[in-house]
């Protein structure tokens, strides 16, 4: 799924250029191994799990979000980071409806796990 790649370093660019290193936020220094976390997060999925491109997309939301979200300290930031991803989703995906994940009032969650059934 090449729109998934482009779409992948295209978000990581944007993060790199919007969440900067400063004092209050030291550990804001994104790099290749944040994107590469992302990916190994797509690749420990089982493919006869996901066999719809809207669910590897949702899955590739997960992992960004638990890449690059769950670094982010304030409201604000995680708010602009949704903001950044939806318009991602918008322009790559449009086809899909992510809208329920991204909503203001009470957006669906959206989290995948590999330890449900055991690990």
């Amino acid at each position: 799924m090449p729109s998934l790649i482009k779409s992948a370093l295209t978000l990581h660019q944007q993060i790199c250029g919007t969440f900067r290193k400063t004092a209050i936020n030291f550990h804001y220094e994104f790099n290749l191994r944040h994107i590469s976390g992302v990916f190994q997060g797509l690749l420990m999925a089982q493919p006869t799990q996901f066999q719809e491109a809207a669910k590897i997309v949702q899955l590739w939301i997960h992992e960004s979000e638990r890449v690059y979200g769950d670094r982010l300290v304030t409201p604000e930031n995680l708010v602009q980071y949704k903001s950044m991803m939806f318009e991602q989703l918008k322009k790559s995906f449009s086809k899909f409806n992510f809208q329920r994940y991204f909503q203001n009032n009470q957006p669906e969650n959206l989290i995948f796990c590999n330890f449900v059934n055991g690990i």
